[in-house]
């Protein structure tokens, strides 16, 4: 029995020094179609990465994957060391993995207070101090909203959800520059006091790397390079030509 003891309680310590979100050699596509190639990755808690490259590269492929959404025909996604293969979205959602789609997937005709009632759990983050910019308008009708306060509601949608590692995609599409800076500065907050891990695609290279941890480079299907933040800036000018296709 003490063996047992000893056997479970390695195990929870394997599964806590692991990374948060891990995919090892991930193939995945739709149908026929191969879009992610051998992909290796890892988000570790509290920490935020961004995944760059060039559009069609695979990177939303690869948020959807995580999510359950789409299809991985070999490899493994785990997270807290618990793969997510044949896992049904809604219950990738519940268990912690909270995604914040390029369209922002909000229904028009509903308040923001309804949005935030549908995925709220208890002891979530209080949005409104998060966000006092949309507590300001808990009645409005999502479809009335800037597109500012529309990426704001859709991230706070999925924190009052208490999750352990946000999905975010092209969060900056569309946005004012004061609007970007904001937001990204709650990404960084919300890490660092939370200890939430970050999965960010961007399109905005420089912004990103200013404000993550590390980054990967992602083109056509496969990871190409990583690093820290700092060494992919450094080396910024081979990373462009080499991965991003321009000169």
């Amino acid at each position: 029995m003490n063996a047992l003891l000893h056997g479970d309680a390695a195990a929870d310590a394997a599964a806590e020094d692991a990374p948060l979100l891990r995919l090892s050699g991930v193939n995945a596509g739709y149908g026929d179609v191969k879009v992610l190639r051998d992909v290796d990755l890892e988000v570790a808690r509290g920490e935020i990465v961004t995944l760059l490259g060039p559009n069609g590269a695979g990177k939303t492929t690869l948020l959807l994957a995580c999510s359950g959404f789409v299809n991985v025909t070999s490899g493994d996604i785990a997270f807290h060391g618990q793969s997510l293969i044949g896992t049904v979205p809604h219950a990738i959602a519940r268990r912690g993995v909270a995604h914040i789609p390029e369209d922002r997937s909000l229904w028009p005709t509903l308040t923001v207070d309804e949005h935030l009632r549908l995925t709220a759990k208890p002891g979530a983050l209080d949005v409104y101090d998060l966000f006092p910019e949309i507590a300001r308008m808990r009645h409005k009708r999502a479809g009335l909203m800037s597109g500012g306060e529309q990426q704001m509601l859709a991230m706070a949608r999925a924190l009052v959800s208490n999750p352990e590692i946000l999905l975010v995609d092209e969060m900056s599409m569309g946005l004012a520059p004061v609007i970007v800076e904001r937001l990204f500065g709650t990404l960084e907050e919300i890490a660092a006091s939370q200890g939430i891990g970050v999965l960010l695609v961007e399109q905005h290279v420089h912004l990103a790397l200013r404000h993550a941890t590390r980054g990967y480079v992602l083109a056509g299907g496969r990871i190409r390079t990583s690093g820290t933040a700092a060494e992919l800036n450094a080396r910024w000018s081979e990373v462009r030509a080499s991965y991003l296709g321009t000169s």
